[in-house]
C-alpha cells in the first residue's frame, strides 16, 4: 500500500515536513520509502493533501474505567482523592466480571482509535475476577487491532489472598505475552500506600527473573507522598519502571527518580479532575527524567492531555515562557526503552503506525513552527484514518474491524448490570 499526495510530518531526527509526499507501507507492517512528490503508477491511496503523521501513544490509562462513564453514586460527592478511590474506583473494580472487563476494554480502545491513538498502555484491576482478566483485555486489543501493553494492579487493599492472585496473574500474562503479538506486558502495582512490605518484596522476587517493566502509581495524592523512597528501598524503581503521576514528590524524590532513570508519566487532566495538584514536569526534565504523557482513564483524546500539560505548567510557573510539550514525543522513547518498539516516526523500516488528520494548514508549516501548528491546529483536527502495524483500524472515520454501534449497545447492557451491583 502506498499513500500519496499527503502532507507528511516525519517526526524523525530533523522533524522533516514534506508538503506533498508519498509513503510506502510494506506487507510486513513496516514503512518502505518516504519521499517527496506523488506516486503515479499502481493504485496508491490519494490522501488529498491531508496530514500524515505517526500515530499517538498513551503511556498510562485504565480501560476498566470505561463503564463508569455517567455513573452517579448516591450521597454526597467525595471531597478528596482518597474518598474518590474508596467510593468510586475501588467499588467499581471489585464489581467487574469477565464480560465487563472485555467490553470496557473494547469501548476504550475504540475511542482511542478514533482519537488517533495506536498504542495504549493499560493498568488493570478487577479483584472479583482477577485470574485471566488480562486475557480479556488482550482479546479486546486483538479485536480492535491496536498495539499496547497491560498489567494487573497488585494491592493489599483487598487482603493477602487477593494480592497473591494479582502477582500470579501478572506472572502468567508476562510469560504468555512473550509468544509475540501486538500486546506486551508490565508487572502492575497499584501504589505504595496500598502495598505492605511483604507484598512489595514478593513482587520484586516474582519479577526478578522475568525482568518485566513495573507499572505503578507514585505520589498521586498526599496519601502516597512517601512513595519514592520506600519503593526505591525495594528495588521497584529503575529505568524500566513506569511511574504514573509523581505529583507529591520532594526535590530529593525527583533527584532519586532521575538517578534511577525512572520513566514518569504525567496525567494532567486526571490530576486536575481529582484536585491533587500537578506534576513538576519542568523540574523533572531539568534533572534528566524522561517524562511521558498519559490520560489515567480520563479521556482517550491525548491531544487534550498535550494541551493541558502545557497550560498547567505555564500556570504553575506564572510564566508563559515556561511552556513544555516534550512529553507527547517522549512516549515513543519510553515504549522503545521498555518493550523495544521503535514507534513514533515516519522512516524506512519503522513500524507503520500512522494517523491521517483532516488538517489543511492555513499558514506555512515547517519544522521550525511545528509546535504552534500542533497546539492550535492539528490537535483540533478530526482523525480521518488510523493504521496500526500497516493495517487499517480506522478508515475514513469508520472502524474497520468491529461494529462500534453494536459494541456500544452491548456495553450499555453490561454497564446497567454493573451499576446495579454497585
Amino acid at each position: 500500500m502506498i499513500f500519496t499526495n499527503a502532507r507528511i510530518l516525519t517526526c524523525d531526527a530533523t522533524n522533516r515536513v514534506l508538503d506533498s509526499g508519498s509513503v510506502e507501507i510494506r506487507e510486513d507492517g513496516t514503512i518502505g520509502f518516504v519521499r517527496p512528490g506523488r506516486v503515479r503508477g499502481g493504485d496508491p491511496v490519494d490522501l488529498g493533501g491531508r496530514l500524515l503523521m505517526p500515530a499517538l501513544i498513551n503511556c498510562h490509562t485504565h480501560l476498566y474505567s470505561t463503564l463508569a462513564r455517567g455513573l452517579v453514586l448516591p450521597g454526597p460527592r467525595p471531597a478528596n482523592f482518597t474518598a474518590v478511590l474508596k467510593k468510586l474506583w475501588w467499588r467499581l473494580d471489585r464489581a467487574l466480571n469477565e464480560e465487563d472487563i472485555y467490553y470496557s476494554a473494547l469501548v476504550g480502545l475504540m475511542d482511542s482509535a478514533k482519537c488517533g491513538v495506536a498504542t495504549v498502555i493499560d493498568h488493570h484491576s478487577s479483584p472479583g475476577a482477577c485470574a485471566g482478566s488480562l486475557d480479556q483485555i488482550d482479546r479486546a486489543f486483538r479485536k480492535i487491532g491496536l498495539r499496547g501493553a497491560t498489567g494487573y494492579e497488585t494491592s493489599d487493599r483487598n487482603g493477602r489472598e487477593s494480592a497473591r492472585q494479582a502477582i500470579a496473574e501478572n506472572v502468567r500474562f508476562i510469560q504468555r505475552s512473550r509468544r509475540g503479538g501486538l500486546v506486551r506486558a508490565a508487572f502492575g502495582l497499584h501504589a505504595a500506600f496500598t502495598l505492605g512490605d511483604r507484598t512489595l518484596r514478593a513482587c520484586t522476587e516474582a519479577n526478578q527473573s522475568l525482568r518485566a517493566p513495573f507499572h505503578i502509581h507514585v505520589a498521586e495524592g498526599l496519601c502516597d507522598r512517601a512513595a519514592v523512597q520506600r519503593l526505591d528501598r525495594f528495588g521497584i524503581l529503575n529505568d524500566h519502571t513506569l511511574a504514573a503521576h509523581c505529583v507529591h514528590v520532594s526535590a530529593a524524590d525527583r533527584q532519586a527518580l532521575a538517578r534511577r532513570h525512572v520513566n514518569v508519566i504525567h496525567n494532567p487532566q486526571s490530576n486536575c479532575n481529582n484536585a491533587v495538584g500537578t506534576t513538576d514536569v519542568l523540574d523533572l526534565t531539568r534533572r534528566g527524567v524522561l517524562v511521558g504523557l498519559g490520560s489515567d482513564g480520563y479521556s482517550p483524546r491525548l491531544w487534550d492531555e498535550f494541551r493541558t500539560a502545557l497550560h498547567v505548567q505555564t500556570l504553575k510557573a506564572h510564566d508563559p515562557r515556561r511552556a513544555y510539550a516534550g512529553s507527547l514525543w517522549n512516549n515513543r522513547s519510553i515504549v522503545k526503552k521498555l518493550w523495544g518498539l521503535d514507534l513514533g516516526r515516519i522512516e524506512t523500516g519503522a513500524p507503520a503506525d500512522l494517523v491521517v488528520m483532516d488538517y489543511f494548514p492555513p499558514t506555512p508549516l515547517t519544522a521550525g513552527n511545528l509546535f504552534g501548528h500542533l497546539l492550535f491546529g492539528v490537535s483540533n483536527a478530526p482523525v480521518d484514518s488510523l493504521i496500526v502495524n500497516g493495517r487499517y483500524v480506522l478508515r475514513e472515520r469508520n472502524l474497520v474491524n468491529v461494529d462500534g454501534r453494536r459494541i456500544a449497545e452491548r456495553a450499555m447492557a453490561r454497564a446497567k448490570a454493573l451499576w446495579e451491583r454497585l
